[in-house]
């Protein structure tokens, strides 16, 4: 082994004793870089990578790689909200409701659901299930969880908990084992969509500690070390059928080193590969990609309580200052379409409104309106995702050209999207697609737990609440466009850029998911099987 490789792993290996990841940045990918096998080996120094030898003594292990982020990993299912994490609690817990590919709700733990004639009670039919200790899943479970994720906050809050806030919880109950009923404080047509939100997902009546967590999902718990591994084991039990594969690992790496792990075998599945990335696989023997269309959300946030962005004209500014031709085009490397402010381009509920085009001059013009200045301001990022500091220094770019200073600054991968809850005035952000509904509930509404820009409005409130209560599809369509129509007036979110999404996988795999992500179908590994 060449000495400047061997002090890496060293370096690499004691710097993860005391808890420190260095910050790596690929600036220009074309494909698998030195760096990306330096990263790779330390995987294998860490314990986490197969050998060749490895995988054929261990075929019925599968192993998939998703973006980490260090410390802030975690598998409580009430708080924690990335993707590796989303991941994980795919594989040990299931939801009564999740979402399919067009963002619509579909029965998981739960058979059926139906609503009274006014829309304050839902009685929800739940399916035979077992939790991984033989232990029966109940309506009790259901009530557990629910009243969980309404009770006190933890350190960190409850994602659901104004997604379900409507819940009237001393009035619902368990009419049986096997049948739940909800009682709402208003009327609420659209709760199977709140039932299937992050958050949601059912844990087993008293549980108070997830270090090692039971669920009702296709792999029983194992080991889990936050930034580095989870494994779990097939559950012979599971309702929805055992999985194939005995053993299911997923490993958090960087975006090179997944692309060079999944090139040479090391790992069976690499999640949100980078545009080079796809090229790179593009065509290559022995592993398929697969790529879906608007599906990795990018977005500047700016934080509406305090200045410069309690002020409505300066927002407005900054959608008119970014140029998301440009961002789509050098960041996100031309895959991608252009993003105009609203949320969830292609997905039920969409609102399509103008675009919103850049215009130095109407920059300009907005803030000579509201008696602005030689307005500067900070924008906080670091590289938890693909091209965000190369996106954040265009934007700085753009901004300059319409006579505003805005300074980069870069935060810590491993801390930095709940850093950026509460941090600076103008952050960045990747999301995968939601149910709308939900991303007005739990990222917009007044005291939403994931209110990145801080946005309170009585008449976005008021509007959310009116849906709710509307019977008609149709007509909670007419409501939602209204809110849209506010987000893309007064809003604090600049969604500049719908990536594609990239994954691959193996072929030496049969029925590897390839879906939209935050989808029901997707990063679900129980239906893989070795060819």
């Amino acid at each position: 082994m060449p000495w400047f490789v061997f002090a890496y792993l060293i370096a690499w290996i004691t710097r993860n004793a005391m808890g420190v990841k260095p910050q790596m940045y690929s600036t220009a990918p074309r494909g698998p870089s030195r760096r990306a096998f330096l990263l790779t080996g330390a995987l294998a120094a860490g314990g986490m990578m197969l050998t060749a030898c490895g995988r054929d003594a261990d075929s019925d292990t599968f192993t998939a790689a998703f973006q980490g982020s260090g410390a802030a990993e975690g598998i409580d299912p009430g708080v924690n909200t990335l993707f590796i994490d989303e991941a994980r609690m795919k594989a040990v817990y299931d939801g009564l409701f999740e979402v399919d590919d067009t963002m619509t709700p579909v029965p998981r733990l739960a058979v059926s659901a139906e609503p009274n004639a006014d829309g304050t009670r839902w009685r929800i039919a739940l399916r035979e299930a077992r939790w991984h200790d033989g232990s029966a899943f109940t309506a009790d479970d259901v009530l557990f969880t629910i009243a969980r994720v309404l009770g006190p906050p933890q350190r960190r809050p409850f994602i659901a908990a104004t997604t379900l806030d409507q819940v009237d919880l001393p009035q619902c109950r368990a009419v049986d084992a096997r049948t739940v009923e909800i009682a709402l404080k208003r009327p609420s047509f659209e709760f199977l969509t709140a039932l299937s939100a992050y958050g949601t997902k059912i844990v087993r009546n008293g549980t108070t500690d997830f270090t090692r967590p039971v669920g009702t999902g296709p792999f029983a718990f194992e080991s889990f070390q936050a930034g580095r591994e989870f494994t779990g084991r097939a559950n012979e039990h599971y309702w929805d059928g055992a999985p194939a594969m005995r053993r299911l690992r997923i490993l958090g790496a960087e975006p090179d080193a997944r692309l060079a792990a999944v090139q040479s075998g090391q790992i069976d599945y690499a999640d949100n590969l980078t545009p080079s990335a796809a090229r790179t696989l593009t065509g290559r023997r022995g592993v398929t990609l697969e790529s879906t269309p608007d599906s990795g959300i990018y977005f500047f946030a700016m934080k509406t309580d305090r200045p410069p962005f309690d002020n409505p004209a300066v927002r407005r500014a900054v959608m008119h200052m970014t140029d998301r031709a440009e961002l789509v085009r050098v960041a996100l490397e031309g895959q991608g379409q252009v993003g105009n402010d609203v949320f969830g381009k292609g997905y039920r509920y969409y609102a399509d409104l103008p675009q919103h085009e850049y215009d130095p001059d109407e920059v300009g013009r907005l803030l000579r309106g509201a008696g602005i200045r030689d307005l500067s301001f900070e924008l906080f990022t670091a590289q938890v995702g693909y091209g965000f500091v190369e996106a954040a220094r265009l934007f700085a770019e753009h901004a300059a050209a319409c006579g505003v200073h805005v300074e980069v600054v870069l935060g810590s991968k491993d801390s930095y999207y709940t850093d950026a809850l509460e941090t600076g005035h103008l952050t960045m952000g990747q999301s995968g697609p939601l149910a709308i509904p939900n991303h007005f509930a739990s990222r917009l509404l007044t005291g939403a737990p994931q209110n990145r820009t801080k946005f309170s409005d009585p008449e976005f409130d008021a509007l959310y609440l009116r849906a709710q209560a509307t019977p008609s599809a149709d007509a909670r369509a007419a409501i939602y466009r209204t809110m849209h129509e506010i987000q893309y007036d007064r809003g604090g979110f600049v969604f500049f850029g719908n990536a594609d999404w990239n994954s691959a996988a193996r072929d030496s795999y049969a029925n590897v998911p390839a879906a939209v992500p935050n989808s029901h179908r997707w990063a679900r590994f129980d239906t893989v099987s070795a060819r």
